[in-house]
This record gives C-alpha cells, sequence and structure tokens, in this order.
C-alpha cells in the first residue's frame, strides 16, 4: 500500500513539474516567436495555388506588353530622352510593374533611401532561418550588393532575420556603414572595387563584373542582387546576360539570380559608361530582361535623386526571376 502511494506521489510531482515545463516553453518570447515565424511562413510553403497565382502574374505582364507597344505607336521614338517623355506618357510608363509578386512585398531596412523592397521576405525567413552558423542545416541565402555608400540598413536586418551571407562591393567607401557591426564581418564580406561591364583587377580601385565575382566566390546562383551604381547598371547586366547566353548556346538561358534590386538612373553616365539615350534603346535594353526571364514586380520613384533634374529620372525596380523554378525558392511549391 505504501509503495503504491509512493509510486502515485512520485507520478504527481513528475506530471506536475512537466506541465509547467510545457506551459512556461508555450508563453516565453522565444516560443512565441518561433511559433508565429512558423505560422506566418507556412502560408507561403507547400502553396498549392502559387503556379496558378505565377501563371496569372504572366498572363497580365504578357497583356502589358501590348500595351506598351500601343502607347510608343502613339508618342514614337522622336522625342528628346528622358525629359521629352512626360506627356500623355513619361518614361517610366513603357516599363510599369505588370507582374505581380506572388508572395509579400515588404521594404526591408531604412525607410529612406537606404531601403529596399523585397518580394517574399516570408518565404526566405522559412526557408533560410538565422543566425547562420556551422549547426545551421538550412540553405544558405547568398546575397551580392553593389554599392553601399553610408547606409548597410538593408543588409543588417538581412543577417538579422536570415542566415544570409553577404558579399558588398563599393569603390567609394571602405566598409560597411555603422548598422553592420564588425563581429558579423564573418557573415558580410566587403571590398572596395566598383561593378563594371568588364573586369580590370589593376585599376585603383578595381572593377569586376558579376559573372567574374560569381566566379571568383565560388557561386554559381544568387538569391538577390542589390544594385545601385549610379548608370553603370545598363552594361553591368548587359554583360552578364550576354555572358549567360554565350555559356548556353543550346539551351533556354535565364540570369543565374532569384530578385534584383536595382536603381535605374536616365542620367549623364560617367566615362566609359553608356546609358539608354533615346526610348529605342531603352526598351531594347528592359526587353532584354524580360527575355532572361526577369519580371518586376515593383517600383518607386528616387525623389532625391529626382530634385537634382527636376524630373523623374531615378526610379528603385524589384525584379524577381519567374522562370528559374529550380534554385529560385520564391518559385517553390
Amino acid at each position: 500500500m505504501a509503495m503504491s502511494q509512493r509510486l502515485v506521489t512520485i507520478s504527481f510531482v513528475f506530471a506536475t513539474i512537466l506541465l509547467f515545463a510545457v506551459l512556461f516553453t508555450r508563453t516565453s518570447p522565444q516560443f512565441s516567436r518561433s511559433r508565429a515565424l512558423q505560422n506566418h511562413a507556412h502560408v507561403f510553403s507547400n502553396d498549392p495555388h502559387l503556379n496558378s497565382r505565377l501563371a496569372h502574374a504572366e498572363k497580365l505582364w504578357k497583356r502589358s506588353i501590348k500595351a506598351r507597344e500601343e502607347m510608343v505607336e502613339v508618342v514614337g521614338y522622336d522625342k528628346s530622352f528622358p525629359d521629352g517623355y512626360m506627356n500623355p506618357f513619361n518614361v517610366w510608363d513603357f516599363a510599369r510593374p505588370s507582374f505581380f509578386c506572388p508572395h509579400d512585398l515588404e521594404r526591408v531596412g531604412s525607410i529612406s533611401d537606404g531601403g529596399k523592397i523585397i518580394c517574399g521576405m516570408s518565404r526566405y525567413e522559412k526557408e533560410c532561418p538565422g543566425p547562420s552558423s556551422d549547426l545551421n542545416k538550412a540553405r544558405e541565402f547568398i546575397v551580392y550588393s553593389f554599392g553601399v555608400s553610408v547606409d548597410s540598413s538593408f543588409e543588417a536586418e538581412l543577417l538579422q532575420r536570415t542566415n544570409a551571407r553577404i558579399w558588398g562591393y563599393d569603390g567609394t567607401v571602405d566598409k560597411w556603414a555603422q548598422q553592420v557591426p564588425e563581429w558579423i564581418w564573418s557573415r558580410a564580406k566587403f571590398q572596395k572595387a566598383m561593378i563594371g561591364k568588364v573586369s580590370d583587377s589593376k585599376a585603383r580601385p578595381p572593377v569586376f563584373s558579376i559573372q567574374d565575382l560569381m566566379k571568383m566566390n565560388g557561386h554559381s546562383y544568387v538569391d538577390i542582387i542589390k544594385m545601385d551604381i549610379e548608370g553603370a547598371e545598363f552594361d553591368v547586366l548587359t554583360s552578364l546576360i550576354e555572358s549567360v547566353k554565350e555559356k548556353r548556346k543550346n539551351g533556354n538561358a535565364t540570369l543565374p539570380f532569384g530578385q534584383l534590386l536595382v536603381e535605374m538612373h536616365l542620367k549623364q553616365p560617367p566615362e566609359g559608361v553608356t546609358v539608354p539615350n533615346d526610348l529605342r534603346s531603352w526598351l531594347k535594353w528592359w526587353y532584354s530582361l524580360e527575355e532572361m526571364g526577369l519580371r518586376p514586380v515593383s517600383n518607386e520613384d528616387n525623389w532625391i535623386g529626382d530634385r537634382v533634374y527636376g524630373m523623374p529620372r531615378f526610379m528603385e525596380y524589384t525584379f524577381i526571376n519567374a522562370v528559374d523554378k529550380e534554385r529560385n525558392l520564391l518559385l517553390w511549391t
């Protein structure tokens, strides 16, 4: 009898301890945050409707191409560029974000010029949770940042929220801005260098093409490229497109990244840089991006830059690679 009572007492004590442990765990901030992230991200994982949304977005994008051609018929190619295209269409009307992000759109980083609009941040958090470590078995989130200047809030937030490893390049500064402290530099490499259509390691600072940087870093694919390189974006992306096409002459070619966050600058180009100087060359370049699978999902004016010219010369775009379903985790179903 005494033995039975002792067993009952021990069982009761054990059950009480277990109950308190479960309740404490479930009410702790860490558990609540973990569950919230799982529930939030689950909306975007194993999504049976993702392909249908992508198909609908593609249909809307194709419709916009027809509208673009009709706009050209109305205004023609003979106006001064870009400021001659203001009424009835300004130059950016020819390149509206007609494809929609199949996930969430979120501004990451500063609310000012340093922040960028990302498609599917919740998907990245789900598939590539932070922090990065040898024990983290999740797929590594690879980011290239071209043009850092004095604001690294975008990179800092990615490092905080995912297991991102970031490679940054800027020829005008010596290191990351203060938002990325030294203790995290093992995940955020920086080199004082310019981005160009052709590499020149002897230049000071050195110049690298995207394709050469990827080869140097051992990357065949990058999840996100952030680019703010003051007009060089046209030459740089054209060079990458030509490189990809050359390597895939007998197959479907698509750019080796999942998402592009780029500021476009229609202004007097720096020496040795080519910027579209008429509507025909501007649209030809834009079509070349779409041909490689990029689809615009967001844009916003850079009013700080526009103030200099008093005209809409600068625009931030978010593109996703809508055709690379094998490597782009935004398209995983």
